[in-house]
């Protein structure tokens, strides 16, 4: 029979549980577990639940590296779990290496890894929540921390207690002086993490100093006062995110890589709910929104706006441009290699990005209606075909002057992933033809019993 100090811990995790929707019936739930005080009161407290939510339970560890006993402390979860009769999955990465390369503090990087890896196994094993052991007074902790950084309305809503439909938190109205008393009680063992006391972190000197000033001199409930501030924000936040993945639906199309927005669309949206739309926008291409800051939002106001041009470089390797009509997030890829064929004759000439440029000698009437007809004598053998170049300029029939292929590309809504492979035939130093669209003003055919005649087949899908 369990104690009543057990049931009032248990009511308060249910009454989370139902007041934000975190599990249903039969879920199948991976709890991480480090080892210290709140993932082992976590894991115990969903395991005395998980009859009555029908809950299938799995536990995983994520070792950062970092300490000398981690390994000691994954041994320790792997027994704990192995006792209660849960499946075990161990995850490990090096997070000081990464941290390093990716220019990161190593907390950032530790969670950066630390989430994917249960992304990961969630993907793999079809579960449905990823359950997290954060708890209330991380919660005080983390909104004093945002304000000191000085987050938005959006970081002030403190740890979410779901977040993406996956992760949950269970423990975060419960405080620490409670788990503490429930491990007690039930005589769980846990581990400490030594750096918990290391007032080198920012996060410790809010714990162990400022958050014990201003109870002493200011507010003696001031954990509970900056959790309840957070919770009715966080419930806010959860509505406007909700309005955020709606618009973006609205907005949105899927390409290779990543997401194009319409322009139009969101200016027509309040600024505030604009920012969230791009936020819900960075989650679904993939890109980790804690390493996103207000500059980055900022930025793509001034993107949206036609104040700055070119790629606006983000983190994780994503990019985001300007396109006509519609604003574009994908990852970066690198641009093709050059290539220089030399023409010699008539022939299938094939192209790095996968298209074939066929040219030919023939009559003008076997051209079919997409292929340009060139004049032989002014174009004549030998050509050079080579990709497009920055400040690359052509005359085009009936235009006078000059255009710069940038904005001739811009005008055809040719994907930016292309402009730069895209086929020029130049003879002597001068453009002659842009495959595809037309040749230069001059050298297109007007008479004769043959044309060169060049194809360039369709971009790939």
């Amino acid at each position: 029979m369990r104690s009543l100090r057990t049931q009032a811990f248990l009511r308060k995790i249910r009454k989370s549980l139902e007041r934000f929707h975190l599990l249903s019936p039969g879920d199948r739930v991976l709890v991480a577990v480090s080892g210290g005080p709140d993932s082992m009161a976590l894991l115990e407290a969903l395991d005395l639940l998980a009859r009555e939510y029908h809950l299938e339970i799995f536990v995983a560890h994520f070792d950062h590296r970092l300490r000398a006993s981690s390994l000691e402390e994954a041994l320790f979860v792997k027994k704990q779990a192995e006792k209660k009769g849960f499946p075990f999955i161990l995850g490990t990465a090096p997070v000081k290496a990464y941290a390093r390369r990716e220019g990161l503090s190593l907390e950032t990087a530790g969670r950066e890894l630390r989430y994917r890896f249960f992304r990961t196994v969630a993907e793999k094993l079809a579960l449905d929540k990823v359950a997290l052991a954060h708890q209330a007074d991380d919660l005080a902790e983390e909104v004093l921390l945002r304000f000191i950084r000085g987050a938005g309305r959006r970081g002030l809503a403190g740890i979410p207690v779901k977040r993406e439909g996956l992760f949950i938190r269970p423990l975060l109205l419960v405080s620490r002086e409670e788990i503490e008393a429930f491990l007690q009680e039930r005589e769980i063992p846990f581990l400490e993490d030594p750096s918990n006391q290391d007032p080198r972190f920012l996060r410790n000197r809010v714990r162990h100093l400022l958050i014990p000033f201003l109870e002493k001199h200011f507010h003696k409930r001031v954990r509970e006062a900056l959790k309840r501030t957070a919770l009715v924000v966080a419930e806010e936040e959860e509505f406007l995110g909700e309005l955020a993945e709606r618009e973006l639906k609205r907005l949105s199309r899927k390409e290779a890589g990543g997401l194009a927005l319409s322009v139009k669309g969101l200016k027509n949206l309040p600024l505030a709910l604009r920012r969230r739309v791009f936020l819900e926008a960075f989650r679904l291409v993939g890109l980790p929104l804690f390493r996103i800051k207000m500059s980055h939002l900022e930025q793509m106001e001034s993107l949206l706006e036609g104040r700055s041009r070119g790629n606006l470089n983000l983190p994780s390797g994503f990019i985001a441009r300007r396109e006509p009509g519609r604003l574009v997030i994908k990852e970066e890829t690198p641009l093709p290699p050059p290539f220089f064929l030399r023409v010699e004759g008539p022939g299938e000439y094939h192209l790095p990005d996968g298209r074939t440029l066929f040219i030919r000698l023939a009559p003008p009437d076997e051209a079919p209606s997409e292929a340009l007809l060139l004049d032989p004598q002014k174009a004549s053998f030998p050509l050079l075909v080579r990709p497009a170049q920055a400040g690359d300029r052509i005359r085009p029939p009936g235009f006078r002057g000059r255009k710069k292929l940038k904005k001739l590309f811009w005008e055809k809504k040719i994907p930016h992933e292309f402009r730069w492979s895209w086929p020029i035939i130049e003879k002597d130093g001068e453009i002659v033809a842009l495959p595809g669209f037309f040749a230069q003003d001059g050298y297109e055919w007007k008479g004769g019993e043959k044309a060169l005649i060049i194809e360039l087949s369709p971009l790939p899908k």
